[in-house]
């Protein structure tokens, strides 16, 4: 059966990636590049003769920055978009601004260049994957800056820990199940896939709207209540034990499942004390990583959930994890808040 190719808008000032992403693209069969525009201004004309399936976006462009023209069409007509940008600090910080705007995904220009195969390949994967998902209007716009609640507390063996992993998608699907839950919470373990430096920023947004406290996980750090703690971009992140005492491992390990962090390290990392009070969460993005973590999670008895398809924005490692009945629950982020905070009340 031919299927229709997708249709992408390659929005960039400058003229020489432009014509390299259309070049990368125009080479797979599964799409059809119907423009290239230098600003925003030129990407709403060609919008408005034909709407893409996905849009690759720069960050720092003339008239109107990337972020804005986001905002604009999550609000208005909300289409798959791709950042892809440099990665000086500016623009970290704005990529950062486009995933919780609504951005699919974002990947650094540094890494598909013309000698990079994985990197080349990796963007057409995620542009398709974009392309086949789901976005919707802009949420968590105007939310203010919480008050924090519970100070984080020390750990007990008996205590519930949530793992949670993500990828495309994720960021967004993160923050509306953390907006869910109250000050005093069971410690929370996060992997999502995310460029280097902007894991930093992505803990520090969700502490600055968060009632409780989250981090950038370091090495050592304890495992606590009260606390989340996000996964270095570029860097796995484990659970260890010692004695009673949990806390955390960072590593430079290789990728696993091709990336790094990686969502079955942590899970598997979790097999080895009490897996019985984990709670793992796999949820949006593409690929297969977390799935096989969440199935030996479930063997040893910890209660594992992976997210529903229709909230799913890329239901690619979610589907994995439900094709290998390794969830005991399917479950939309809102459903997910509230198991989170029916076990946040303490055991009596």
């Amino acid at each position: 059966m031919n299927l229709k190719p997708k249709k992408i808008l390659i929005v960039d000032d400058s003229r020489y990636i432009r014509e390299y992403l259309a070049a990368i693209f125009s080479s797979d069969h599964r799409f059809k590049v119907i423009g290239q525009a230098a600003d925003p201004y030129e990407a709403v004309k060609i919008i408005a003769d034909e709407v893409p399936d996905v849009i690759s976006l720069d960050i720092e462009m003339p008239r109107m920055s990337g972020v804005k023209f986001l905002k604009k069409i999550m609000r208005q007509h909300p289409i798959p978009v791709i950042i892809i940008t440099n990665q000086s600090l500016k623009q970290i910080n704005a990529a950062m601004d486009a995933l919780h705007a609504g951005a699919v995904d974002v990947i650094s220009k540094k890494d598909i260049t013309p000698t990079d195969t994985d990197g080349k390949k990796m963007l057409v994967e995620k542009m398709w994957s974009a392309a086949n998902g789901k976005v919707s209007r802009l949420s968590f716009a105007g939310r203010q800056a919480a008050q924090k609640g519970s100070q984080p507390e020390g750990f007990s063996s008996q205590q519930k820990i949530v793992l949670m992993g993500a990828s495309s998608g994720g960021t967004q699907t993160i923050t509306k199940i953390l907006s869910g839950l109250p000050a005093q919470i069971p410690p929370v373990l996060i992997v999502q896939h995310i460029p280097e430096q902007m894991s930093f920023l992505f803990a520090r947004r969700l502490n600055e709207l968060l009632p409780f406290y989250v981090k950038e996980a370091e090495n050592g750090d304890r495992v606590r209540a009260n606390q989340v703690l996000i996964a270095q971009g570029n860097k796995h992140m484990e659970l260890k034990y010692s004695d009673d005492e949990a806390f955390i491992k960072i590593s430079q390990g290789p990728p696993l499942n091709f990336v790094r962090p990686s969502v079955d390290k942590l899970f598997f990392s979790a097999l080895s004390k009490n897996p019985e009070k984990i709670v793992a969460i796999l949820l949006t993005g593409m690929g297969r990583d977390g799935a096989h973590g969440l199935l030996q999670l479930k063997e040893k008895g910890a209660f594992t959930i992976a997210q529903d398809e229709a909230s799913s924005m890329i239901y690619g490692m979610p589907k994995a994890a439900k094709d290998m009945n390794a969830a005991r629950a399917l479950m939309p982020p809102e459903d997910i808040s509230r198991y989170i905070r029916k076990i946040s009340t303490p055991e009596k």
